[in-house]
């Protein structure tokens, strides 16, 4: 069995471990960017202290030379990147092929947290995709792909957990296209772009009573709201105003008979 020998990007850890795990690939480097240093990076920096140096990068140029650093050391074929907030440069991207995941669609999700949008937009299903990186966001070769269903009731977190777990599918397809020369599935040039999420996105704006006596659809107000915080749930959550502040909410909170009289009215 040829072995790839490769280097990651990224603070999407997740990925990371697939690799590490997976017998066809050698990681032989982790970078991730200092604007997003987190836990799940100093976990993993944990995890594999025994085989791998975390090497943490500022811009387009730190990274450019600390990959020319890396290669005269161990040499890589390429490198998977996963949740990088460094959009490469041609120079970089010239220097070494680079192959991102991205779980969200590619036609109507490219950008920053995929996976928040998928749950705001509503959308029925998304799709983890591996990708040639390109100097444009979220665009290139489509060399591997899932869809799943996304249910109503999911969040965030859900999503995103649900798209990695198919992590190894896209594996499969990096190593076929890499060693036995398997052909792209397509290829991304423009589609939808989400920017970060901004707190007009997730804010809930409770009716007036003006648009209550000219009658609100409460059943569409629900959904929407419903949609926001399951979105920002596993960030700081959605958020009312009251009294001049926002009021963060990250559960759905209960509609039931409580503090209802026998008809169904409020008290």
């Amino acid at each position: 069995m040829e072995k790839i020998q490769i280097g990651f990007l990224g603070y999407g850890t997740r990925a990371l471990d697939f690799l590490m795990a997976d017998p066809r690939f050698e990681v032989r480097h982790f970078l991730s960017p200092k604007a997003r240093l987190c836990q799940d990076v100093y976990d993993a920096k944990e995890r594999y202290k025994d085989s791998l140096e975390l090497v943490v990068v500022r811009d387009n140029a730190d990274l450019l030379r600390k990959l020319q650093e890396a290669q005269e050391k161990q040499p890589v074929q390429c490198f998977l990147m996963n949740a990088c907030c460094i959009i490469l440069r041609e120079d970089v991207l010239s220097y070494m092929p680079f192959y991102n995941i991205h779980p969200g669609s590619l036609h109507n999700n490219r950008g920053h947290q995929p996976h928040l949008w998928t749950v705001l937009l509503g959308e029925e299903e998304s799709t983890i995709n591996l990708h040639t990186v390109t100097p444009g966001i979220d665009e290139g070769e489509i060399i591997c792909s899932k869809t799943i269903p996304i249910l109503p009731e999911d969040n965030a977190l859900d999503c995103l957990d649900k798209l990695e777990d198919e992590i190894p599918v896209l594996l499969d397809g990096l190593y076929a296209h890499l060693v036995e020369g398997k052909p792209a599935e397509g290829s991304i040039y423009g589609g939808a772009y989400r920017p970060v999420m901004d707190h007009a996105d997730y804010e809930i704006h409770f009716p007036s009573p003006q648009e209550e006596d000219e009658g609100i659809e409460w059943e569409t107000f629900l959904v929407d709201m419903g949609r926001k915080i399951r979105a920002r749930s596993m960030h700081h959550g959605a958020f009312f105003q009251y009294c001049g502040k926002r009021v963060y909410v990250d559960t759905l909170p209960a509609i039931g008979t409580e503090g209802q009289t026998e008809e169904g009215s409020k008290d």
